[in-house]
Protein backbone atom coordinates (compact mmCIF):
# COMPACT_ATOMS: atom_id res chain seq x y z
CA UNK A 1 0.00 0.00 0.00
CA UNK A 2 2.73 2.46 -1.01
CA UNK A 3 0.16 4.84 -2.54
CA UNK A 4 -1.73 4.92 0.76
CA UNK A 5 1.41 5.92 2.68
CA UNK A 6 2.21 8.69 0.21
CA UNK A 7 -1.34 10.06 0.16
CA UNK A 8 -1.49 10.23 3.95
CA UNK A 9 0.85 13.22 3.78
CA UNK A 10 -1.75 15.25 1.87
CA UNK A 11 -4.08 17.54 3.82
CA UNK A 12 -7.60 16.62 2.70
CA UNK A 13 -6.84 12.90 2.52
CA UNK A 14 -5.12 12.90 5.91
CA UNK A 15 -8.33 14.14 7.54
CA UNK A 16 -10.49 11.32 6.16
CA UNK A 17 -11.36 8.09 8.00
CA UNK A 18 -8.98 5.12 7.78
CA UNK A 19 -11.53 3.02 5.87
CA UNK A 20 -12.11 5.81 3.32
CA UNK A 21 -8.36 6.24 2.89
CA UNK A 22 -7.88 2.53 2.21
CA UNK A 23 -10.78 2.33 -0.25
CA UNK A 24 -9.74 5.42 -2.20
CA UNK A 25 -6.05 4.48 -2.30
CA UNK A 26 -7.05 1.17 -3.89
CA UNK A 27 -8.58 3.18 -6.78
CA UNK A 28 -5.38 5.11 -7.50
CA UNK A 29 -2.92 4.77 -10.36
CA UNK A 30 0.57 6.22 -9.82
CA UNK A 31 1.76 8.50 -12.62
CA UNK A 32 5.09 10.15 -13.40
CA UNK A 33 4.55 13.29 -15.47
CA UNK A 34 7.19 15.42 -17.18
CA UNK A 35 7.31 19.20 -16.86
CA UNK A 36 4.81 21.22 -18.90
CA UNK A 37 2.47 18.31 -19.59
CA UNK A 38 -1.30 18.88 -19.42
CA UNK A 39 -3.16 16.73 -16.92
CA UNK A 40 -6.39 18.01 -18.41
CA UNK A 41 -7.58 20.99 -20.40
CA UNK A 42 -10.47 23.43 -20.10
CA UNK A 43 -13.52 21.91 -21.82
CA UNK A 44 -12.34 18.30 -21.55
CA UNK A 45 -14.82 15.71 -20.28
CA UNK A 46 -14.15 14.81 -16.65
CA UNK A 47 -12.20 11.56 -16.44
CA UNK A 48 -11.04 11.49 -12.82
CA UNK A 49 -9.31 13.15 -9.89
CA UNK A 50 -5.59 13.90 -9.46
CA UNK A 51 -3.51 14.07 -6.28
CA UNK A 52 -0.07 15.72 -6.49
CA UNK A 53 2.60 13.90 -4.46
CA UNK A 54 5.65 15.90 -5.58
CA UNK A 55 6.43 18.56 -8.15
CA UNK A 56 3.78 21.10 -8.99
CA UNK A 57 0.97 22.26 -11.25
CA UNK A 58 -0.34 25.50 -12.66
CA UNK A 59 -4.07 26.13 -12.96
CA UNK A 60 -5.30 28.35 -15.80
CA UNK A 61 -8.68 29.37 -17.19
CA UNK A 62 -9.71 31.31 -20.30
CA UNK A 63 -10.83 34.92 -19.92
CA UNK A 64 -13.62 36.34 -22.08
CA UNK A 65 -10.98 37.64 -24.53
CA UNK A 66 -9.87 34.07 -25.18
CA UNK A 67 -6.50 34.33 -23.44
CA UNK A 68 -5.52 31.84 -20.75
CA UNK A 69 -5.33 33.44 -17.30
CA UNK A 70 -3.02 32.02 -14.64
CA UNK A 71 -5.17 31.42 -11.57
CA UNK A 72 -2.81 29.70 -9.18
CA UNK A 73 0.05 27.28 -8.58
CA UNK A 74 0.06 24.35 -6.20
CA UNK A 75 2.48 21.65 -5.13
CA UNK A 76 2.54 18.46 -3.10
CA UNK A 77 -0.70 17.67 -1.29
CA UNK A 78 -2.98 19.31 -3.86
CA UNK A 79 -6.08 17.46 -5.15
CA UNK A 80 -8.13 18.54 -8.16
CA UNK A 81 -10.74 17.20 -10.58
CA UNK A 82 -13.64 16.43 -8.26
CA UNK A 83 -15.96 19.28 -9.28
CA UNK A 84 -16.47 18.32 -12.93
CA UNK A 85 -16.57 14.62 -12.02
CA UNK A 86 -19.52 14.85 -9.63
CA UNK A 87 -21.28 17.52 -11.69
CA UNK A 88 -21.05 15.34 -14.80
CA UNK A 89 -19.75 18.45 -16.56
CA UNK A 90 -16.77 19.62 -18.62
CA UNK A 91 -13.54 20.85 -17.04
CA UNK A 92 -13.56 24.50 -15.99
CA UNK A 93 -9.76 24.90 -15.84
CA UNK A 94 -6.58 23.55 -17.36
CA UNK A 95 -4.00 21.87 -15.12
CA UNK A 96 -0.39 21.79 -16.37
CA UNK A 97 2.70 20.51 -14.59
CA UNK A 98 5.38 23.12 -13.88
CA UNK A 99 8.13 20.55 -13.33
CA UNK A 100 8.60 16.79 -13.19
CA UNK A 101 5.68 15.64 -11.06
CA UNK A 102 4.60 12.50 -9.23
CA UNK A 103 0.82 12.17 -9.11
CA UNK A 104 -1.91 9.66 -8.39
CA UNK A 105 -4.84 9.44 -10.80
CA UNK A 106 -8.25 8.17 -9.69
CA UNK A 107 -10.41 7.27 -12.73
CA UNK A 108 -14.08 8.23 -12.80
CA UNK A 109 -15.36 4.68 -13.00
CA UNK A 110 -13.45 3.56 -9.92
CA UNK A 111 -14.52 6.54 -7.82
CA UNK A 112 -18.17 6.26 -8.85
CA UNK A 113 -18.21 2.55 -8.07
CA UNK A 114 -16.67 3.29 -4.68
CA UNK A 115 -19.34 5.92 -3.91
CA UNK A 116 -22.16 3.66 -5.11
CA UNK A 117 -20.96 0.98 -2.70
CA UNK A 118 -20.49 3.52 0.11
CA UNK A 119 -22.93 6.45 -0.37
CA UNK A 120 -21.68 8.16 2.80
CA UNK A 121 -18.36 8.81 1.03
CA UNK A 122 -19.97 11.60 -0.98
CA UNK A 123 -19.55 13.83 2.09
CA UNK A 124 -15.80 13.23 1.98
CA UNK A 125 -15.64 14.39 -1.63
CA UNK A 126 -17.78 17.42 -0.79
CA UNK A 127 -15.11 18.28 1.80
CA UNK A 128 -12.53 18.30 -1.01
CA UNK A 129 -14.72 20.54 -3.16
CA UNK A 130 -15.15 22.84 -0.15
CA UNK A 131 -11.37 23.09 0.30
CA UNK A 132 -10.82 23.97 -3.35
CA UNK A 133 -13.66 26.50 -3.31
CA UNK A 134 -12.08 28.12 -0.26
CA UNK A 135 -8.84 28.51 -2.22
CA UNK A 136 -10.69 29.98 -5.22
CA UNK A 137 -12.56 32.50 -3.05
CA UNK A 138 -9.32 33.50 -1.34
CA UNK A 139 -7.71 34.20 -4.72
CA UNK A 140 -10.72 36.29 -5.79
CA UNK A 141 -10.78 38.26 -2.54
CA UNK A 142 -7.05 38.99 -2.69
CA UNK A 143 -7.34 40.18 -6.30
CA UNK A 144 -9.95 42.71 -5.16
CA UNK A 145 -7.55 44.27 -2.64
CA UNK A 146 -6.54 47.81 -3.59
CA UNK A 147 -2.86 48.61 -3.79
CA UNK A 148 -0.53 46.68 -6.08
CA UNK A 149 2.11 45.97 -3.45
CA UNK A 150 -0.43 44.57 -1.02
CA UNK A 151 -1.92 42.34 -3.75
CA UNK A 152 1.58 41.15 -4.60
CA UNK A 153 2.43 40.36 -0.99
CA UNK A 154 -0.85 38.50 -0.45
CA UNK A 155 -0.25 36.39 -3.56
CA UNK A 156 3.35 35.62 -2.53
CA UNK A 157 2.20 34.55 0.93
CA UNK A 158 -0.47 32.32 -0.61
CA UNK A 159 1.95 30.76 -3.09
CA UNK A 160 4.46 30.17 -0.33
CA UNK A 161 1.93 27.99 1.51
CA UNK A 162 1.25 25.50 -1.23
CA UNK A 163 3.33 25.82 -4.37
CA UNK A 164 6.18 23.47 -5.21
CA UNK A 165 9.34 24.86 -3.63
CA UNK A 166 13.04 24.17 -3.88
CA UNK A 167 15.00 25.13 -0.74
CA UNK A 168 12.25 27.61 0.21
CA UNK A 169 12.16 29.20 -3.25
CA UNK A 170 8.74 29.72 -4.83
CA UNK A 171 9.09 28.57 -8.44
CA UNK A 172 7.23 31.22 -10.46
CA UNK A 173 8.31 33.55 -13.27
CA UNK A 174 7.70 37.28 -13.18
CA UNK A 175 5.47 36.95 -16.27
CA UNK A 176 3.28 34.46 -14.40
CA UNK A 177 3.28 36.53 -11.22
CA UNK A 178 2.26 39.68 -13.11
CA UNK A 179 -0.65 37.76 -14.66
CA UNK A 180 -1.72 36.40 -11.28
CA UNK A 181 -2.13 39.88 -9.79
CA UNK A 182 -3.24 41.59 -13.03
CA UNK A 183 -0.49 44.20 -13.34
CA UNK A 184 2.02 45.16 -16.02
CA UNK A 185 5.58 43.87 -15.99
CA UNK A 186 7.10 47.29 -15.15
CA UNK A 187 4.70 47.71 -12.22
CA UNK A 188 5.49 44.24 -10.91
CA UNK A 189 9.24 44.81 -11.33
CA UNK A 190 9.05 48.06 -9.35
CA UNK A 191 7.09 46.49 -6.49
CA UNK A 192 9.26 43.38 -6.32
CA UNK A 193 12.42 45.43 -6.06
CA UNK A 194 10.94 47.62 -3.35
CA UNK A 195 10.34 44.43 -1.32
CA UNK A 196 13.92 43.35 -2.06
CA UNK A 197 15.25 46.72 -0.88
CA UNK A 198 13.27 46.32 2.35
CA UNK A 199 14.92 42.92 2.91
CA UNK A 200 11.58 41.10 2.77
CA UNK A 201 12.14 38.90 -0.30
CA UNK A 202 14.95 37.59 -2.49
CA UNK A 203 14.71 37.22 -6.26
CA UNK A 204 16.25 34.53 -8.47
CA UNK A 205 15.74 33.44 -12.05
CA UNK A 206 12.12 32.30 -12.25
CA UNK A 207 11.81 32.15 -8.49
CA UNK A 208 11.16 34.18 -5.32
CA UNK A 209 12.05 33.51 -1.70
CA UNK A 210 10.33 35.09 1.31
CA UNK A 211 12.88 36.28 3.86
CA UNK A 212 10.61 37.81 6.51
CA UNK A 213 7.14 36.30 6.42
CA UNK A 214 6.05 38.04 9.62
CA UNK A 215 6.95 41.49 8.25
CA UNK A 216 5.19 40.70 4.97
CA UNK A 217 2.01 39.73 6.85
CA UNK A 218 2.26 42.92 8.92
CA UNK A 219 2.61 45.03 5.76
CA UNK A 220 -0.80 43.77 4.60
CA UNK A 221 -2.50 44.67 7.87
CA UNK A 222 -1.74 48.38 7.82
Amino acid sequence: MEILKQLQDTGWFRERSAVFQTDLAACGIAKSVEAFETLYHFGDPANGVYAILSGGVQITAPADDGHEFVLHREGAGFWIGDLALFAGALRLVSVITTQATQAVFFPNARIMRMVQNNPEYIRDFYALTHDNMQTALRIMANLAVTGTEKRLVLRLLHLDEGTAKNEDWIVVSQDELAAMIAVSQPTLHRNLHRLVDLGLIELGYGRVRLLDRRALIASCQT
